[in-house]
């Protein structure tokens, strides 16, 4: 069996050497391939609007994600419609994320709970197309909290669909995730006195 095997490979080989070209080898081998005029004539797929809106959010740091979800460490996962963002414009963060899950600090202040960040500068660091992801841009950044001394991590796995997967980590608490969804920043609304 391992002969004929062999045998087979050879003669293929053979074959494709002798035939000159690779549409040719192609042809012989059973499989249709398209020629370099073909190929040239072949239409680009089109980018839809969602995937330009993703792209250009990426690309120009100015990203806003609405949360879906809420996802804990340890406990069952909550939708959420009460309008949770995190947005990230040339270099500020402002978010406010509630959190549940296991603390491992005493907070004095009730809010410094939650994972809130108001005109913080923060640094992004974005790795297109990661190797050990199946997404199409991963957005990571630290800022410190302006309650005490904990430091967060965010990694944000952006799609071009336009979905968003959101990991915080602190040394202080349990991991979570949120999911949400690129959005348009939206416009301002202007105070009419």
């Amino acid at each position: 069996m391992k002969t004929f095997r062999i045998i087979s490979v050879a003669v293929a080989a053979l074959l494709l050497a002798s035939c000159g070209t690779s549409r040719k080898a192609s042809a012989v081998l059973g499989g249709a391939m398209s020629s370099p005029m073909e190929e040239a004539a072949m239409p680009v797929p089109a980018v839809s609007a969602a995937e330009a809106m993703v792209i250009n959010s990426v690309e120009n740091q100015d990203i806003y994600i609405e949360i879906d979800r809420i996802v804990p460490r340890k406990l069952p996962q909550r939708e959420t419609m009460d309008g949770y963002t995190i947005s990230i414009k040339d270099g500020i963060l402002k978010c406010y994320l509630p959190y549940i899950g296991e603390v491992r600090y005493s907070f004095s202040n009730d809010n410094a709970i939650a994972i809130d960040a108001d005109k913080v500068p923060v640094k992004t660091k974005v790795t297109y197309n990661p190797p050990y992801k199946k997404c199409y841009a991963l957005v990571e950044f630290t800022f410190k909290s302006r309650y005490n001394s904990e430091i967060f991590y965010f990694q944000i796995d952006v799609f071009k669909n336009g979905m968003a997967y959101v990991r915080v980590e602190s040394q202080y608490r349990d991991f979570i995730n949120y999911n949400g969804h690129l959005e348009e920043r939206p416009v301002p609304k202007e105070n009419k006195n």
